[in-house]
């Protein structure tokens, strides 16, 4: 009997033990599952985190990129609008030295001549060279100017008042934002058509086709005329509504008609 109870005893307490043991590893579960949730959390956040710095990032660096390309673009504007103001002076200085002779010597027929010719030749030779708006009128008005000059019924100083008028316009065409319509042959291999012209001064020179389906511009480097992309013949259209004072003054992002300076390049990549 007493073995009998001894035996239960046994059976009953290792019951007991493994039911304590159960409950404990339970006990001790309940209690992890917090841990482990909160380290998964942990993580996930940490990888949102890298993620968002990492595109901030991206970011940065395109928006650094944009930065230098306008101002690259900048530079080299002004670099431009430099040799422009000082071509525009020197024919100022030009201008105002023949006024003077004009004003202040009696200048003999044989000694002006001659002169006033040279300046209608330089003058028909920089519309040459120069973007092409109105290319035909203009040189018109240089043979024109050359007729006139070549008459001995014509005072010299009716000559003179004529020529520096035409020189006083192109003088004026470098500072214009325009439209105008014109016939133009955009290749050697199509036909003229008619095309709206935008002008910015002589920095830059851009066409419409009539359906707004395409845009391009002149380049003086290539001496042709070259396609735009769809961005840019939208900032054709908003280059034409400010021409026309339907928009406010804004930047456009539109490439130029001369060509690049060499040494505006350098200038920005050795000043990033």
């Amino acid at each position: 009997m007493h073995k009998k109870l001894a035996s239960l005893s046994g059976v009953l307490a290792a019951v007991l033990f493994s039911g304590f043991v159960e409950a404990q590893t339970n006990l001790a579960s309940k209690h992890d599952a917090p841990a482990r949730q909160v380290e998964t959390s942990t993580q996930q956040m940490a990888v949102e985190i890298q993620q968002k710095i990492e595109r901030l990032d991206a970011q940065r660096q395109a928006d650094f990129q944009e930065w230098l390309q306008v101002r690259r673009e900048l530079l080299l504007l002004e670099t431009y609008n430099q040799q422009q103001a000082q071509w525009n002076q020197r024919l100022r200085e030009e201008v105002t030295s023949l006024e003077d002779q004009l004003a202040g010597i009696d200048t003999t027929r044989e000694a002006l001549e001659p002169l006033l010719l040279q300046m209608a030749e330089r003058l028909g030779q920089f519309i040459q060279h120069d973007l092409p708006f109105k290319k035909e009128a203009r040189l018109f008005k240089v043979k024109s100017l050359h007729n006139l000059l070549e008459r001995v019924d014509v005072s010299h100083a009716e000559k003179l008042r004529q020529l520096l008028t035409v020189y006083r316009n192109e003088v004026e065409q470098g500072r214009a934002l325009e439209v105008s319509q014109e016939f133009l042959q955009l290749g050697t291999a199509s036909e003229k058509e008619r095309l709206t012209l935008l002008r910015v001064g002589r920095i830059g020179l851009y066409y419409l086709s009539e359906d707004e389906q395409r845009a391009g511009y002149w380049s003086a480097e290539k001496n042709t005329w070259l396609p735009l992309s769809r961005s840019e013949r939208q900032e054709v259209l908003r280059g034409l509504a400010l021409a026309e004072e339907r928009g406010l003054p804004e930047f456009l992002s539109l490439p130029l008609s001369v060509p690049l300076r060499t040494a505006a390049v350098t200038a920005v990549e050795a000043n990033p």
